[in-house]
């Protein structure tokens, strides 16, 4: 691991587990083992690595979970909700690597704010594939599946925000099997 991975990693653990503004340059420099220097040389500032952060670990996250369900040779919907009912995958005690770093930044600064919407529509363009990929293969049929996708996304970050609320992943099976018995009524019979 490079030293700009290193930290990049460490920047992201810290925001994703205290936060941006509870997150200080020291803090994360020294979990890392670095100084200033070696900050400095990558990024010019604190809000410069976090927007890299966004980037590389969330916007790879997300790309690289969900995308998966592409590369599916059976039925989307299903593989779908494979990934959807792993539970392993998703962190309750957190939340969202997404969803809280919108809750955190989004309001609050423009450059954060496009970052994260970024993530969100590429994650929104990823199930609209999906679901593409599902009507194509006579699984399921909506006249309006961009809208679908959108309540798809909206739906997955609902649910693992209750679990966090709750800290108990039970909630988000309980959320995720009433997204599922919606896909029941839109299956093609």
């Amino acid at each position: 691991m490079t030293t700009k991975e290193k930290l990049l990693l460490v920047t992201f653990e810290e925001i994703y587990e205290n936060g941006y503004y509870s997150t200080s340059v020291d803090k994360i420099l020294k979990k890392a083992n670095m100084n200033k220097g070696s900050m400095y040389h990558y990024f010019k500032s604190k809000k410069e690595l976090v927007l890299a952060v966004i980037d590389v670990h969330v916007f790879g996250y997300i790309d690289k979970k969900y995308s998966a369900i592409l590369d599916t040779n059976n039925n989307y919907i299903d593989s779908m909700f494979k990934v959807l009912k792993n539970r392993d995958s998703f962190n309750f005690t957190f939340g969202c690597r997404l969803n809280s770093l919108v809750q955190e930044l989004s309001h609050h600064d423009k450059d954060f704010k496009l970052a994260l919407e970024k993530v969100y529509f590429h994650f929104e363009d990823i199930i609209y594939r999906v679901l593409q990929k599902a009507i194509e293969n006579n699984e399921i049929e909506h006249p309006d599946i961009k809208q679908v996708s959108i309540y798809v996304v909206a739906s997955i970050e609902g649910c693992i925000s209750t679990a966090k609320k709750s800290q108990d992943g039970r909630v988000f099976t309980d959320c995720m099997e009433q997204l599922e018995f919606y896909f029941q009524q839109i299956r093609k019979k």
